[in-house]
């Protein structure tokens, strides 16, 4: 008897491991696969505190030996955006290199032993289609991918944010008019991002430059991505375990309509129920995969 019953508790252990692995998690595979080992740091634009830059480098290796690729391609080789952040990681004592690439350098065998040295890759503000216009499937690209997943850490601002996912805010819009886009269908351009961040889509300066209907439009048209919008001087830090984890001063707003019902009338303009909405301030956790957030003393 003892023996059917060690056998029964056997089978349904094992039965409950199936069952768990088949289930997989509530919402589809969202941010990063469970082998890769680096982090993002995603900034919203305007000045970066400096307790972000502090992480960043930390996570590249900490001071004295942090190596950091600065890329300024989304505006000019040396800008005065260039100019402060190469000052900033100087000041603590990180190694910062600028690293101004054209498409052509991004293919040569120099290039990627040179990208293959650092620990830390930064993307400056601009224009993101420049970015993804330079870099998207290059051998640079390449590198810097792989470096990620052995542990280096990847981050932007402005421009540099919005490259960050595989489906990317152009910044362009499909819909004439002034003032504030309509919520609705095709209104918003989309396009070929990095790919760090898959299952979401940035935009940046977002509370500054009230770009709550651009957001909501891009993800009624793709709802099985996130909406995360980054305020400015506030940082989404992307971390091994596929959680992200709010930084800076102000707050990063997730837009998740993976479980709502969708329609759209003749005109395009949209409708939807059963958005959910999250606004996470500084020290916040939020896991993609559960839909579900850890706020601060929660």
């Amino acid at each position: 008897m003892s023996f059917n019953f060690a056998v029964t508790v056997r089978l349904r252990c094992v039965l409950l491991s199936l069952l768990f692995l088949l289930a997989g998690p509530s919402f589809g595979e969202v941010g990063r696969d469970a082998s890769l080992r680096g982090h993002l740091i995603i900034v919203g634009g305007g000045e970066t505190p400096a307790h972000v830059q502090e992480r960043f480098i930390a996570l590249a290796g900490g001071p004295g030996k942090a190596r950091i690729a600065l890329f300024p391609m989304a505006s000019t080789a040396f800008d005065e955006e260039a100019r402060e952040v190469m000052a900033d990681f100087r000041k603590l004592n990180a190694d910062p290199h600028l690293i101004n690439l054209d498409r052509k350098d991004a293919g040569l065998e120099a290039t990627l032993k040179l990208l293959e040295g650092f620990s830390g890759y930064w993307f400056l503000g601009g224009d993101q289609n420049r970015l993804a216009a330079t870099l998207i499937g290059t051998g640079a690209l390449d590198v810097i991918e792989r470096r990620y997943q052995e542990g280096a850490v990847v981050g932007g601002t402005s421009a540099g944010a919005a490259v960050m996912t595989s489906e990317m805010l152009t910044g362009k819009s499909k819909a004439d008019g002034a003032g504030l886009p309509a919520i609705a269908r095709g209104a918003i351009d989309v396009g070929k991002g990095f790919g760090f961040l898959p299952g979401a889509i940035i935009d940046q300066h977002f509370l500054k430059r009230a770009r709550y209907n651009r957001l909501l439009s891009a993800v009624l048209d793709q709802p099985q991505l996130i909406g995360v919008g980054i305020d400015e001087e506030t940082a989404l830090q992307v971390r091994p375990d596929g959680r992200w984890e709010v930084l800076g001063n102000s707050y990063v707003k997730v837009i998740d309509a993976r479980r709502s019902r969708l329609t759209h009338d003749r005109k395009s303009i949209a409708a939807a129920a059963n958005i959910r909405l999250h606004l996470l301030p500084r020290g916040s956790v939020f896991d993609p995969k559960r839909g579900e957030a850890v706020l601060p003393g929660g």
